[in-house]
């Protein structure tokens, strides 16, 4: 094994919370960063793998998911002057909730409710019926529509690597192709030992920061935390929609999941930064993190991992069970998919749907009550660790992250590195600023 590398401050995962986080801590202080990721480059999963869309928070609870919910809301202005600034692709495009069945009117109501709860503005939301959701997309047929008119289409993999590859003037070093196999974490200390093409190499910083998206429940048991928790991760599949059908639908369209407590969403049909339409996802239950094709049987004794009893709840529950299965349809029949979508957009038709599009997985964190809501801090004697940053985890990276640092600064656990003269290298991106919104 190589000498061991010598780092103020390693950060796992190269994703938009790892690059984040590298970015508040280069801005905040003079230090030697190591940016370490499993992947040959930056966002190269659930960062890249998503919607891309940056969603205000009006459909998520402001008591259940307030910081999910907080953060979405302080830091879309970010990613817009991040954009507008360096020529990035920024698409308003605006997002119908569109009730299908009169019993979801109600849970477009209280969306609105939760939306103005959450700091989004009276004029960014329009409730509408379906003659006037009709008037504006002909194609979308519904009782009733919830229409967040500040909802944008990005690209969240272009946006974490042009910042990624601002950090080197910073002091932040990348090295890509590291999967983490064991840590050392002691008051003063941590040793992250990694695997890569070429061997083992080791890495010794003062303390370590885990964003390592599906692979963090891992990284904290190391350290020996979270034992009380497990994952399922969840296959989310789309469809490209073929033109000119594809361009006859304008905006975003969600329907509201059946079954809120599930990470089920049914599927929608979204516009991409590029204009190109989707229809997707499933849920498609798989073994791993990394398995965006087949069913990974090789990985299935995943299963068995301990903790085994929140898995085993779920996997025996006939409902969750039902629903599952009910996922695998739509992964193996277009035509599955398709009539999910065709309740409203009626006009669609499975002989539009013939390319598949980039697939991304959801790791979504359980306990014994179930599926865990929030994202999660947790810390170890030289780490932290955050786990379960779900969905709409890239829309509010950058304000969680400033929040996280922050929480570690007022600890102590920040204190014996050398401050840096204030300044920021992206207009909008204000420590202080970011921090006084919370």
């Amino acid at each position: 094994m190589e000498k061991p590398r010598e780092f103020d401050v390693v950060v796992v995962g190269a994703g938009v919370l790892g690059v984040t986080i590298s970015y508040w801590l280069s801005s905040l202080y003079e230090c030697r960063i190591a940016l370490l990721d499993s992947a040959q480059v930056a966002a190269a999963h659930t960062s890249t793998r998503n919607t891309g869309v940056i969603h205000r928070p009006f459909y998520l609870d402001p008591v259940k998911k307030r910081i999910f919910a907080k953060t979405s809301l302080i830091s879309h202005p970010m990613w817009k002057s991040l954009a507008r600034r360096e020529g990035l692709p920024w698409r308003p495009i605006g997002t119908f909730n569109v009730a299908a069945e009169e019993s979801e009117v109600r849970t477009l109501e209280r969306y609105r409710r939760w939306g103005l709860e959450n700091g989004m503005g009276e004029d960014e939301l329009d409730l509408l019926d379906g003659r006037e959701v009709q008037d504006l997309e002909p194609e979308v047929s519904c009782r009733a529509a919830l229409v967040s008119k500040t909802d944008v289409s990005v690209d969240f993999g272009v946006f974490t690597r042009h910042l990624w590859k601002r950090l080197a003037s910073r002091g932040v070093s990348f090295f890509g192709g590291q999967r983490v196999v064991q840590i050392e974490d002691r008051s003063g200390s941590a040793n992250i030992e990694t695997k890569s093409a070429s061997g083992l190499s080791t890495f010794r910083s003062r303390f370590l920061l885990n964003a390592a998206g599906g692979g963090s429940l891992d990284i904290s048991h190391y350290c020996g935390l979270a034992k009380q928790y497990a994952s399922l991760n969840f296959r989310g599949e789309y469809w490209v929609v073929d033109e000119p059908f594809a361009s006859r639908v304008a905006s975003n369209v969600y329907r509201p999941p059946r079954f809120p407590q599930y990470p089920f969403l049914d599927p929608h049909f979204v516009v991409r930064a590029d204009g190109t339409r989707q229809i997707g996802p499933n849920a498609v239950l798989v073994p791993g993190p990394y398995v965006y094709s087949g069913i990974g049987l090789s990985k299935f004794t995943a299963f068995l991992d301990r903790p085994v009893l929140p898995k085993a709840r779920l996997l025996t529950n006939r409902d969750f069970v039902a629903l599952v299965a009910g996922e695998w349809r739509s992964s193996l029949s277009k035509k599955a998919m398709c009539d999910r979508v065709r309740k409203f957009v009626p006009a669609l038709n499975s002989r539009m749907l013939n390319r598949r599009a980039v697939f991304g997985v959801r790791s979504s964190v359980i306990d014994s009550s179930g599926f865990v809501p929030e994202a999660i801090l947790l810390k170890g004697e030289a780490s932290a660790h955050i786990i379960n940053f779900n969905s709409p985890g890239a829309t509010g990276a950058p304000a969680y992250s400033a929040m996280v640092v922050s929480e570690l600064r007022e600890e102590g656990r920040l204190g014996w590195l050398s401050p840096r003269e204030a300044g920021s290298l992206i207009p909008g991106w204000d420590f202080d600023r970011v921090l006084a919104q919370f």
